[in-house]
């Protein structure tokens, strides 16, 4: 049996370990993976960016107590050369932030731009953008690769994701795919939810390249990912081309769903009352319901939540976060900002313990009774929502896209200014391609 195509492999449940000073020993993440041991907990930032970050958030820390304790979670958290005792089991990517790791660094990106860009024929900004972009995708990978050969290709991918302005050209995507594909033997190319996206994806598989399924939200886009690929698997079966070291997930913005408005705004407009968990509610619903259709038969894909909240404590509830505790004792990942990360570290003592069986525990009837009232919500959670020419219009799809195109003109304006600051002895060589007026 395929690795991808394990039963649910559930665990008691897990409470606050204590260690002999009585503090509590395992992070939030890491008592969330122990309700499965399929779970898994991924990282949503380059790899490279994880010692500074940890070192800051060591300095943050309130309390010489919660420092040592914090010190200690992190030395297991992401450990590549040692995967039975890294939590974190893969890593995801995007334009938006890879831009923010390079603008982060800018010494560091600006000689790598001013090189690749002197090693050009022409001082394009597009040529060097997409080189830079690889070389964030490539020590990525390298990073993680020592995790994917100990695991024979199960653990220590790289999601790294196409260029958002070509996401509904399909032949620019497959070219774009096949030369990310090429970077390291694990990466995963991150590909988006438009009907374009699904022709990418059938063909990534067909040629047995892995693939993340991006910009996602609902039940029908879920269902046109699983098309692709086991059609793709088909076509490569048909082939005689081996997937044994192939893998496919989809990316689920469980978070950014609700996030963008249209939600509350269609509950307005039919004389619906919606509380913050209430909207929590409605994204847990769609996963839920994925997880539904997962069960009746073994599909070749693994959910991989993003974009995942902590509850702001003032909104009167006790729950630390919705989107883990109402889906734990799955057989998913969940991949982490940064930020998510840090809450969930500043949340831990609030957290009693998991349900290993939450993912099976239906929405509240008189919630879900609200929520059925709702356009918005029905597009969504249900298979014959919407039509696959209708992916791209729906608000949360529309939200993220703009935010990541604005992310990626970010670093091309970053690319520029450093092309500029060239001698112009250096950029009259070539630069006629690229320069704006």
């Amino acid at each position: 049996m395929s690795v991808l195509h394990r039963p649910p492999d559930r665990a008691p449940a897990a409470g606050p370990a204590r260690d002999l000073d009585g503090s509590t020993g395992l992070s939030v993440l890491e008592r969330l993976q122990r309700t499965n041991r399929s779970a898994e907990i991924w990282w949503d930032s380059p790899p490279l960016d994880f010692p500074a970050w940890r070192d800051e958030v060591l300095s943050r820390a309130p309390g010489p107590a919660v420092r040592r304790r914090w010190a200690a979670q992190f030395e297991r958290f992401m450990t590549p050369n040692d995967p039975e005792g890294s939590l974190v089991r893969g890593v995801t990517t995007n334009p938006s932030l890879i831009a923010k790791s390079v603008l982060n660094a800018p010494q560091k990106w600006s000689r790598e731009v001013r090189r690749q860009a002197t090693q050009q024929k022409t001082f394009d900004p597009e040529s060097v953008f997409r080189l830079i972009y690889r070389e964030v995708v490539a020590q990525s990978a390298i990073a993680m690769v020592p995790m994917w050969q100990q695991t024979d290709g199960r653990y220590g991918w790289v999601s790294a994701q196409l260029d958002p302005r070509s996401m509904f050209d399909p032949d620019k995507m497959l070219d774009e795919a096949l030369t990310l594909a090429q970077q390291s033997p694990n990466v995963m190319v991150k590909v988006p939810g438009t009907p374009a996206g699904y022709e990418v994806i059938r063909e990534l598989v067909a040629r047995a390249v892995s693939i993340n399924n991006t910009l996602t939200y609902t039940v029908p886009q879920f269902l046109a990912c699983v098309r692709a690929v086991e059609d793709g698997l088909a076509a490569a079966q048909r082939a005689g081309i081996g997937t044994d070291r192939w893998r496919a997930v989809i990316t689920h913005m469980i978070g950014r769903y609700g996030s963008n408005g249209d939600l509350l705004k269609d509950a307005e407009e039919v004389g619906v009352e919606l509380g913050p968990l209430d909207v929590r509610w409605a994204e847990v619903a769609v996963l839920k319901r994925i997880q539904q259709i997962l069960g009746t038969r073994h599909h070749p894909v693994k959910m991989l939540l993003s974009s995942l909240e902590v509850e702001d404590p003032r909104v009167g509830t006790d729950v630390v976060s919705m989107h883990l505790e109402q889906t734990a004792g799955a057989d998913i990942a969940y991949t982490c900002k940064p930020a998510f990360v840090e809450a969930t570290m500043r949340r831990e003592e609030d957290l009693v313990g998991f349900a290993p069986d939450a993912i099976d525990q239906p929405v509240p009837p008189d919630v879900l009774a609200r929520l059925n009232r709702l356009p918005y919500f029905r597009r969504a959670v249900e298979p014959d929502g919407m039509r696959p020419e209708q992916f791209a219009d729906h608000g949360a799809f529309v939200t993220t896209r703009s935010e990541v195109n604005q992310n990626t003109r970010r670093l091309i304006d970053f690319i520029e200014h450093h092309i500029d600051e060239l001698p112009v002895s250096v950029r009259n060589a070539g630069y006629a391609g690229g320069r704006r007026s």
